[in-house]
């Protein structure tokens, strides 16, 4: 089960690099669209997350599952974070989508079905909110953010496309870690082997040795 655990850890460490690497990007692109529209609160609010990212990505000592949880709740913040500020785009719904795939690897199965239940909920709770007319979003995407059906719709597939996506994984990672299981019974069965071989081995010395020194008391 190390081999796993180094596994996540490996993934983890990537996907946050990634996240700071490629993320600085669209952070560096967001700010500076957001300081010429003086919105402030989009940039206050990108500058608090990317450092997140960034922190989070050197703060290696913290506990495995500690930094993995930091790190989905970061990439949840931003998904419902985006939702709010400029509807249902497609960077936020794949930025969910994304968390519950990361979930997936970084976790075991029920932490990944929580996972997906709360952004399941989350789309159908932002779409409640704006299709009730408590915040209005301006966006230039296909659907009508006023619309709850559309959110209807967004959910639905959401959830066939990212449900399709954890399946996969946790398909892929159960077997993994039944490999590896076997794996481990295998090298403790070639270990309890080699010690009866060494065991065995000893008993035959010692038996020729008492064998040797009974002739040469006969011989005398």
């Amino acid at each position: 089960m190390s081999e796993v655990k180094s596994l996540r850890k490996q993934v983890l460490d990537a996907s946050l690099l990634v996240a700071v690497a490629v993320g600085g990007v669209a952070f560096v692109r967001t700010l500076l669209d957001a300081i010429d529209l003086e919105a402030w609160l989009i940039a206050r609010g990108a500058v608090a997350l990317y450092g997140g990212f960034v922190i989070l990505f050197f703060a290696k000592r913290l506990p495995y599952q500690i930094r993995a949880l930091c790190f989905l709740g970061l990439l949840y913040v931003v998904g419902v974070y985006s939702l709010l500020m400029a509807g249902y785009l497609a960077a936020p719904v794949l930025i969910l989508a994304c968390q519950s795939v990361l979930a997936s690897v970084l976790f075991r199965r029920r932490v990944t079905l929580a996972v997906l239940a709360l952004n399941l909920l989350t789309l159908l709770a932002v779409g409640a909110v704006l299709s009730s007319g408590l915040m209005v979003v301006e966006t230039t995407t296909f659907y009508d953010p006023a619309g709850f059906m559309n959110w209807i719709r967004v959910t639905a597939v959401f959830a066939v496309f990212c449900g399709i996506a954890v399946v996969s994984v946790d398909v892929v990672t159960n077997h993994l870690n039944e490999s590896l299981r076997d794996q481990a019974e295998l090298i403790e069965n070639l270990k309890g082997a080699m010690q009866l071989r060494d065991e065995a081995e000893r008993q035959r010395r010692a038996a020729e040795s008492r064998l040797r020194d009974t002739h040469h008391g006969s011989d005398d």
